[in-house]
């Protein structure tokens, strides 16, 4: 387990007040896994069997129409991605992939919502974060409609 991971982990506003044995308990529930740039983490309408937190890099969310790739966010470190999938029992939304060399936190389904069974605190944090995140998708897919004039 790399110490640096548990201290990366440490600073992120969602996972405030956790210690080491705390972030190294998370990182022993998934595996850390390295994507390079364009690497795609999953594809719109996979089946939603893990969710990933990214430790470093950065990711994009995107959906392709038409042959083409409209960005919905970029995921920064600290950030969840999938959970959306995962907590409704539906397909994935959306596709994810690495925008430049990034590091991540893969959890299972099962890992991802045992983890939210066990800590109401770290839940509350995640519902938030996830609807906040599907309200940016939402204004950058009307912005995208009504493009400004």
């Amino acid at each position: 387990m790399s110490q640096s991971y548990e201290s990366i982990i440490m600073q992120f506003p969602l996972f405030q007040g956790y210690t080491a044995p705390g972030a190294r308990m998370l990182l022993e529930r998934g595996e850390v896994k390295e994507y390079e740039p364009g690497e795609v983490l999953f594809r719109e309408g996979d089946e939603p069997r893990f969710v990933i937190l990214l430790l470093t890099g950065r990711l994009q969310v995107f959906v392709e129409r038409n042959g083409k790739d409209m960005v919905l966010i970029d995921a920064m470190p600290g950030t969840i991605v999938g959970e959306l999938a995962v907590l409704c029992g539906i397909p994935r939304s959306a596709s994810v992939r690495a925008s430049e060399r990034s590091a991540a936190l893969k959890l299972t389904s099962q890992a991802f919502r045992s983890l939210l069974l066990g800590d109401a605190f770290l839940s509350e944090r995640i519902f938030r974060q996830s609807l906040r995140t599907l309200i940016e998708k939402e204004r950058s897919l009307i912005d995208s409609l009504n493009p400004a004039i």
